[in-house]
């Protein structure tokens, strides 16, 4: 039996140097750079939007307030003026809203697409009945 000589590994210079004021900075040339659209959050409008029937199957009073799922960090809703109704789980039925963000039955291609064109009519029912919200972030 041979016995191993042990690994050392070279001691740490303590203290480390603090790389946070590098960072601010290059967060702060970053932000400079590339502008974050801003987002619009408006409680109104989302309640507004889960009023209306779900714009899949059309059944009212399991309506959700559905953000699409792209455009955005982990963590991160996209703008409420974006939102479309979907219904949400009710018995039988894991709800339209649930196999959206699953994509249950869908590719994310047509996920996309399908984020983009309810936005759309959802924007121009809002527009149709005067909603203040839209009228304010134009």
């Amino acid at each position: 039996m041979t016995l191993r000589k042990a690994y050392s590994r070279p001691p740490r210079k303590w203290p480390c140097p603090n790389p946070e004021p590098a960072r601010a900075t290059m967060r702060g040339a970053l932000a400079a750079e590339v502008p974050k659209d801003q987002l619009v959050r408006s409680e109104s409008y989302r309640r507004w939007v889960a009023t209306l029937p779900c714009i899949v199957c059309r059944i009212e009073g399991y309506t959700q307030a559905a953000h699409p799922n792209h455009g955005r960090g982990l963590g991160q809703k996209a703008s409420d003026l974006d939102c479309f109704p979907l219904c949400g789980p009710r018995p039988g039925h894991i709800g339209h809203h649930t196999e959206h963000d699953l994509l249950i039955d869908m590719t994310l291609e047509l996920r996309r697409e399908l984020e983009h064109n309810y936005t759309r009519r959802t924007q121009e029912l809002a527009r149709q009945l005067r909603r203040p919200e839209l009228s304010e972030a134009a």
